[in-house]
């Protein structure tokens, strides 16, 4: 049993036993302050979830940076020019970077307090994410708890002797409606303004999009998490576990409550559907509205308090919206907005000493205050350090997203992205992704992979049945040139299903094996054949050197044309000259063989038609009297003769010697004075 007043028990805050007032209020405002601090993981959550997951982490990391920053600001100067000997009612001059406090309950007001600017400080987070650079937030950090912070709450809360000049006015702010959430927001809508929107959030027709958040259930437990970090807020800023206690916390909640109800039905009136991104919204704008009269309004005052600041965050988050306005997370309609509500609030529904009027004029003083100090004089100051030192990441890194671009923190959703895109730009169907079966990015790869190893054997097998094709396509090319003029071929392999040809003017040859007939019948059919090879070889060799066209074989008979299937002027001239080619080739082939081998030679000029006929083994032939008197010609021609009707000599008198033979009766044509080709004329052979 401890002695009533025994040094033990002075030290440790008992009397007789029984822990004294100071530090029971001690241990309540440090809790509320531990309970606040618990808003810090709450924010990340709610930020984390609502941003795209490309830069999720780097939200993260701000939030644990801003607080860091945020704190060892708050001891070297935010304290001190917030709750230090005053200047005037306008800022502390004391306690900068102190090393040591008077006593414990200052301590806990420090501790209290630095949670406090860490709140604020944090705001601002969700609001620049996803193109504010590292290195310029810090810098927006600093300026909100070195600065902003520190001063407007110097002005609203010190409260010694000589007060801060907007608390001496009668301005009422229970536990930072104003000070933290209007301050926070409105430094938030400053850097907003300065860095500009999102690529992408604003379309050029005036239209908007709401980018997809990442984690929409997690955003959900991060307003869980600072709804119970409100217990703190709201409850420790008492600074003491007192009997008003219980009564602020209800109406903290109630509002938060009623924030969450009209958030759902305001768009579900709106857009037919309860949105879940505007019921988290409502909720902390109720919260946000509550808090500067907590301590002064009843339940149902504090219901309507809430309800109606969930409804104001609603309405600026659609004006920010039609003003192109990008709020990644909309803090600026529900700290700055449903912080300006509450803080009117308490003019419309707090009973205080001041009466409506005079209390309704210090409210709008710390509001207008607020908007010249928060906003504008932020603006200003961002808008000069973003022209010297650009806080905004390049497209380049709000494209890839910000985990990667400027932290290197790759995530498994990441690395799936990027092997798609390598896949689209390279055309490389062999990547596969990154995948695994615990977790759902990894099995999204896992059932990808399967998609695309698919597609790569489809395509695999898709190009060898091209190349197939193409094989078959050149083989039936080549096939069609081989028996068909290639002029022809090309006209059928173009869609031509009808090749006719109306010629006004071609020279038509027939050369045929004198005696043949008898030649098969005396030796072996292998030598019939080899001779019409040899021969008919040797005539295809002259066809390609001169251009001319083969028609067909008939037996022994040996049939071209010239002036059909090329533009030649001098057609006749050159069929004559193919022709004596053809007898010294013959000539040639006798000699080799030992053995007599002639052919007739028969040529007439003239009109013709030419086509293709048949569907099966169809052949392009030639059809006219021109065709008619060229055979019959052939057939009453000399052994090694070329003989040619009057309508060649028309054409080449001049150009070939020539002889004047019997006149003759042609079968189907009558009496016809033939000529033969001796030779060209000198002069001509000689060039």
């Amino acid at each position: 049993m401890c002695l009533k007043g025994c040094p033990a028990c002075k030290r440790s805050g008992r009397v007789g036993g029984i822990l004294t007032e100071t530090l029971i209020n001690s241990a309540w405002v440090l809790m509320s302050a531990a309970l606040i601090f618990m808003m810090q993981p709450g924010f990340m959550c709610v930020e984390a979830g609502l941003t795209r997951s490309k830069n999720n982490i780097s939200v993260a990391i701000k939030n644990i940076t801003d607080f860091s920053v945020s704190i060892l600001i708050y001891w070297c100067v935010g304290y001190a020019l917030m709750y230090g000997v005053s200047q005037n009612g306008l800022f502390g001059t004391t306690n900068f970077a102190f090393g040591t406090l008077p006593n414990s309950e200052t301590y806990v007001h420090f501790i209290f307090q630095a949670m406090f600017c860490g709140t604020a400080a944090t705001i601002l987070s969700g609001a620049v994410a996803e193109r504010c650079g590292f290195a310029g937030y810090l810098v927006i950090t600093a300026l909100t708890a070195a600065l902003i912070y520190p001063v407007f709450g110097h002005w609203a809360w010190y409260n010694e002797e000589s007060q801060g000049w907007l608390a001496a006015l009668g301005y009422y702010d229970f536990a930072g409606s104003g000070v933290v959430h209007a301050v926070g927001g409105g430094v938030a809508l400053a850097a907003i303004l300065v860095i500009g929107a999102r690529q992408g959030r604003f379309l050029e027709a005036g239209k908007s999009r709401r980018f997809n958040g990442s984690n929409l259930p997690l955003s959900m437990l991060g307003v869980l998490l600072l709804w119970f970090g409100w217990f703190g807020f709201n409850g420790g800023s008492t600074m003491g576990l007192t009997h008003a206690v219980p009564a602020i916390l209800l109406n903290t909640f109630v509002a938060g409550a009623a924030g969450v109800l009209v958030g759902l039905g305001a768009t579900w009136a709106r857009d037919g559907k309860p949105s879940v991104f505007f019921a988290m919204n409502g909720s902390l704008a109720g919260l946000v509205a509550i808090t500067a009269a907590a301590d002064l309004v009843t339940v149902g005052e504090a219901i309507l308090i809430g309800g109606i600041g969930s409804a104001i965050a609603y309405g600026a988050d659609l004006l920010l919206e039609r003003l192109s306005i990008d709020d990644a997370v909309g803090a600026v309609p529900v700290h700055f907005g449903a912080g300006l509500w509450g803080l009117l609030a308490v003019a419309i529904f707090g009973q205080t000493e001041l009466g409506f009027g005079a209390q309704l004029s210090a409210q709008l003083v710390g509001i207008v205050t607020i908007v010249a100090y928060a906003v504008a004089l932020p603006f200003a100051i961002l808008t000069a350090i973003d022209r010297v030192f650009p806080l905004r990441v390049t497209n380049h890194v709000e494209e890839i997203g910000l985990n990667v671009g400027e932290h290197g923190a790759n995530t498994d959703l990441n690395e799936l992205f990027d092997v798609m895109q390598r896949q689209a730009r390279d055309r490389d169907l062999s990547l596969r992704v990154p995948q695994s079966p615990f977790t759902e990015v990894g099995q999204i790869g896992l059932f990808y992979n399967s998609v695309i190893f698919e597609l790569e054997r489809s395509f695999t097998r898709l190009q060898e049945q091209s190349a197939q094709m193409a094989e078959v396509a050149s083989q039936k090319d080549a096939l069609l040139e081989s028996v068909l003029p290639k002029r022809i071929a090309e006209r059928m392999n173009d869609g031509e299903d009808k090749i006719v040809d109306q010629v006004t003017d071609a020279t038509v040859v027939f050369a045929d094996i004198v005696d043949f007939t008898t030649y098969a019948m005396e030796h072996p059919p292998e030598d019939s054949i080899g001779l019409l090879k040899d021969l008919f070889g040797r005539y295809d060799e002259i066809m390609g050197r001169y251009g001319l066209e083969k028609i067909k074989t008939i037996g022994d008979c040996y049939m071209f044309v010239s002036g059909v299937t090329s533009e030649q002027t001098d057609h006749c001239a050159t069929a004559i000259d193919a022709a004596m080619d053809m007898l010294f080739e013959t000539r040639q082939l006798s000699t080799q063989l030992g053995r007599d081998v002639k052919v007739r030679i028969g040529v007439h000029s003239g009109p013709l038609v030419a086509g293709v006929v048949g569907d099966l083994r169809f052949v392009y032939d030639l059809w006219g009297a021109t065709v008619n008197i060229a055979s019959r010609i052939e057939e009453a021609g000399k052994p090694d003769k070329i003989t040619v009707s009057q309508a060649v000599i028309d054409r080449i008198g001049s150009d070939f010697v020539y002889q004047r033979q019997a006149r003759v009766r042609l079968r189907g044509v009558g009496s016809s004075v033939l000529y033969s080709i001796e030779k060209r004329r000198a002069s001509l052979a000689a060039q």
